[in-house]
């Protein structure tokens, strides 16, 4: 079926039965080439008893949602412009180098590779990320999912448990400079939080 019905194809097909329209093979007819299910399925989905006020009640929400639509596209267009006047008032601050800094655009140079950028994430800066990458990598296609990352950096804790008692929880040791790194960011979230 129609994963979603505010998107291209959907409105399309939504805007026909508005305007008329009521063959489901002309209806199936308007489905987009990349849509994945079958003609002979979405033509059976359209097929229905179309009663006067059900359609009436469509028009008005599809009346409703252009609305909408207009109304979030001018909040989209009145941020823009506060944006830019308020880039035009405050000009960009030169971030102070810290020592040892690499001279190379770091944050450019991740994106790039990675496709996010790490430094988004609080605590973590350009130095802070690259290390990152450096220790782990670029490609965590080794570790199966997150359980298995923090397993590996020795961030997961290993419980004793003993009749559903649990006797003791740590960490166990890691000379992971990855985790060390971990640990401190999160020292220092904490103190932020506190």
């Amino acid at each position: 079926m129609v994963a979603d019905i505010t998107g291209q194809m959907g409105l399309r097909i939504i805007r026909a039965i508005v305007a008329g329209e009521r063959d489901p093979d002309r209806l199936a007819a308007l489905r987009d080439g990349r849509c994945k299910t079958p003609l002979a399925t979405l033509r059976a989905a359209l097929v229905s008893n179309d009663r006067e006020e059900h359609v009436f009640a469509l028009a008005q929400a599809l009346e409703l949602y252009e609305v909408y639509q207009a109304k979030v596209a001018a909040c989209d267009e009145r941020i823009a412009a506060v944006l830019e006047r308020l880039q035009a008032q405050n000009p960009p601050r030169r971030a102070q180098p810290q020592a040892n800094e690499p001279a190379v655009p770091v944050c450019a140079a991740l994106h790039a590779i990675l496709g996010v950028d790490l430094t988004q994430i609080d605590g973590i800066g350009r130095y802070l990320a690259l290390k990152l990458v450096s220790e782990c990598g670029t490609d965590l296609a080794a570790w199966p999912s997150a359980q298995h990352f923090t397993s590996w950096l020795g961030l997961a804790p290993h419980n004793k448990i003993s009749g559903g008692k649990v006797l003791s929880s740590h960490t166990r040791r890691s000379g992971s400079r990855v985790a060390a790194l971990l640990r401190r960011l999160r020292c220092i979230n904490l103190r932020r939080v506190n």
